[in-house]
């Protein structure tokens, strides 16, 4: 337990503590330092305020680059005052393997032209007409063996350019060729959504330039030739046995249906020099509008 000390006269010791504790306190306010801490007097020295030999190195440096910058400058003087593009006499062939690189593009370009020759001339694998003719036959069986009515999902439309031919009526101020009725085939205004584009180019024929589209739904084939400078169209219908047997004499191949098309009057036709196209004396069955 603390204890204080014991005086005869408080309230002398309280003064005389107060006394000593100012004392000491003018003692630290004016107490001085044992350490000499101010600036020394070798801090003014000029050597060690200024770094000589690093002042040197940066002049050396810059006179470096002063002398470099010249050179420099004197040779794009030079450059300018002097061309330099003259031409310097060729002292042998620009390129050493020129022939056989010229060789070898032209051996490309053969094989490559032979390539395509040979697609072009490729015949089909499939026949559709004979797949048309098989999903008939099995539709006809296929209603025979049902017991319910029988219910197919059709395919969805397709846009086409191509405006089937009226099956009843003949074009305004057109007539069917001779030895054809007014209805030329059942197959003839069949909707537009089963019918296939199977040949579509230019061709010219007589004094105007032709666009010549044909689409076949498996049966008929109708051809279209669109003249750009007249706004004209000429429509032909070609029913279902002549188109076998073109596709049969032609192999399939469309473009030569195309050269056999030729314009009479106002009216589409094919040839016939090679003889009728159905193996009768009388005309083919043709559908032709304008």
């Amino acid at each position: 337990m603390y204890r204080a000390l014991p005086v005869a006269n408080k309230a002398c010791a309280e003064r005389e503590r107060s006394r000593q504790d100012k004392a000491h306190r003018d003692r630290i306010q004016n107490m001085r330092p044992s350490v000499d801490t101010t600036v020394p007097h070798t801090a003014q020295m000029e050597h060690l305020r200024v770094n000589m030999k690093r002042e040197q190195m940066l002049e050396d440096r810059y006179r470096t680059i002063d002398n470099e910058n010249r050179i420099l400058l004197n040779k794009m003087s030079d450059i300018m005052k002097h061309s330099t593009h003259a031409p310097r006499p060729r002292s042998g062939p620009v390129s050493l393997n020129r022939d056989g690189r010229k060789m070898e593009l032209m051996r490309i370009t053969s094989e490559n032209q032979n390539l395509l020759s040979r697609i072009q001339r490729a015949q089909p694998v499939y026949n559709h007409v004979a797949w048309e003719d098989d999903n008939r036959r099995n539709y006809a069986h296929l209603k025979n063996i049902v017991e319910y009515p029988l219910v197919l999902r059709k395919t969805g439309a397709r846009s086409s350019s191509m405006t089937p031919v009226a099956a009843s009526t003949a074009p305004p101020g057109k007539a069917w060729p001779a030895g054809q009725s007014t209805s030329p085939d059942p197959q003839a205004g069949k909707s537009i959504d089963d019918m296939r584009y199977v040949f579509k180019e230019g061709r010219k024929m007589g004094p105007h330039y032709y666009m010549i589209e044909m689409a076949t739904d498996g049966r008929t084939l109708a051809v279209t030739a669109y003249e750009g400078d007249q706004q004209t169209t000429l429509e032909l219908v070609i029913n279902e046995r002549t188109h076998r047997k073109l596709y049969r004499e032609l192999n399939g191949d469309y473009s030569r249906v195309a050269e056999k098309l030729k314009i009479v009057g106002d009216q589409l036709t094919l040839d016939p020099k090679d003889g009728p196209l159905d193996g009768t004396p009388q005309q083919p069955e043709l559908v032709v509008t304008a």
